[in-house]
């Protein structure tokens, strides 16, 4: 594996352009806030995404469906990120777990790779 000739920092921005961007595609908005760690082989992002509109209207009179097209939103979200990630950085992705509170507005992202993240970075001085 090549490492990425990025700083830890400068690859936290990456990420969190690439995330923000299939955001807009996915749900034509971005995020609100959005911040990103890396702890081992995981990439977590958590981010505050304003409710799409027409799924607070079926949150009110049909939450069952409103959840299942939540779902069906996730799997493309998690789809596209995937492809965008091992496109760009040539990752080996094992899982992507996401899920969002429509409550409270707040998505939790975990991105699991093959390998720690800081084996495709050059700088592997302070993850955090």
């Amino acid at each position: 594996m090549k490492p990425l000739n990025l700083s830890s920092g400068e690859f936290k921005q990456e990420i969190l352009k690439l995330y923000n961007a299939i955001n807009k595609k996915i749900f034509n908005a971005g995020v609100k806030q959005q911040k990103v760690d890396l702890v081992g082989n995981k990439i977590i992002i958590m981010s505050l995404n304003a409710r799409v509109p027409v799924l607070s209207l079926m949150d009110e009179h049909d939450p069952r469906t409103a959840r299942q097209v939540d779902q069906l939103l996730f799997q493309i979200f998690k789809r596209d990120i995937k492809l965008a990630l091992e496109s760009q950085f040539q990752f080996h992705i094992v899982a992507i777990l996401k899920d969002y509170d429509a409550e409270t507005e707040y998505s939790g992202t975990i991105i699991i790779l093959e390998c720690d993240v800081e084996s495709y970075l050059n700088d592997k001085r302070e993850l955090a």
